[in-house]
């Protein structure tokens, strides 16, 4: 290998198999586009020619932007042969991915039309400026863009086709749980339609929330104890709307609220609970206030205290400074001359 071509390079790196991985035609793509800024247009027909000896799937297509890629050098190349190179293998492409995908129809994505009309307008994106002197014929450059936009519109398709087998999995879920004996099918069938809908429309962004809310629902109305739930939808006091929005505590049954009310009021009872007095017990102290003799002494370190001067009245050696504190009505004094405080 010359030294003096360092394209010859990049070539080397493409594997020229029968069957390209995800992972060489991103490579392939991501070479296209240096050499077409490069303008080698010699070195880019030779990985077009690599790409067309080679098997593409109609999910590899789906899943890199090698035809974005080619569609863009279809607009910006001022090379004939390439041209003509790109126009057969895209036309290749679309032949190969209507085979694989025979029988399923699709919607053209907004994006790619809006790209497509622009290009074809000549108000493309300042990074890829075509030469108007050295387009091609318009005929061929129209088929040649319907290929691009077919091959890149329907993988939008193919993620709302599962989008869509989600939501009809979880609307029969909801069908079964609201039915156990059927009684009416086909109400029953409206208001599961209703509900997905409705939920669908909370979660959209969010396909997380969306599953989790569905289990939820799914997982109160099939509860023996939630009952009321399934009544109120079938009777039509529980509109779908509403259920669709409830949270898992306005869902709950009649028992389980009571538990967590019970539950709620024994732990504030706990904590505004007065906490018993601290020390030890002795009866030979009487208290100024009530006269009585039910009291608890307890030491204190100086340390931790913040008390003034006038009160810190003992010697240096004292550590510990002693409260007094009555059990029947809270009055406290401490050591000093047992001086209340």
């Amino acid at each position: 290998m010359k030294p003096g071509k360092p394209h010859a390079q990049i070539l080397v790196l493409v594997l020229f198999a029968a069957t390209m991985d995800a992972k060489e035609i991103v490579h392939c793509a991501l070479q296209i586009e240096k050499l077409n800024s490069e303008g080698s247009y010699g070195d880019i027909a030779s990985l077009l020619g690599d790409l067309e000896k080679s098997h593409i799937t109609a999910e590899q297509l789906e899943t890199t932007d090698i035809v974005k890629v080619l569609y863009k050098l279809l607009k910006t190349c001022s090379d004939d042969s390439v041209k003509k190179i790109l126009k057969s293998l895209l036309s290749k492409w679309k032949r190969q991915y209507s085979k694989d995908v025979k029988g399923v129809k699709w919607t053209e994505d907004p994006e790619i039309t809006s790209s497509t009309e622009e290009a074809r307008d000549g108000r493309v994106s300042n990074n890829f400026h075509s030469d108007a002197g050295q387009t091609c014929d318009s005929k061929e450059d129209s088929v040649a863009e319907q290929d691009a936009t077919s091959l890149q519109a329907k993988p939008s398709f193919r993620t709302s086709a599962s989008s869509d087998s989600v939501r009809s999995k979880c609307a029969e879920l909801l069908l079964a749980a609201l039915q156990p004996e059927p009684p009416d099918g086909d109400k029953a069938a409206e208001l599961a339609g209703h509900i997905e809908q409705h939920i669908h429309e909370l979660h959209k962004p969010n396909q997380v929330k969306y599953k989790a809310c569905m289990r939820s629902k799914v997982a109160n109305l099939r509860n023996p104890k939630n009952s009321h739930l399934r009544q109120g939808l079938l009777s039509g006091s529980l509109p779908p709307e509403d259920f669709a929005r409830m949270s898992a505590e306005e869902m709950a049954g009649e028992e389980l609220r009571q538990l967590r009310e019970e539950y709620s009021s024994r732990g504030l009872s706990e904590r505004q609970l007065p906490r018993g007095v601290e020390g030890t017990q002795t009866q030979k102290i009487r208290c100024k206030r009530c006269g009585g003799s039910d009291c608890r002494v307890t030491q204190v370190s100086r340390g931790a205290l913040f008390l003034p001067a006038w009160v810190r009245s003992s010697g240096p050696d004292d550590d510990a400074m002693t409260f007094v504190t009555c059990s029947g009505c809270g009055q406290q004094w401490y050591h000093s001359g047992w001086t209340c405080l």
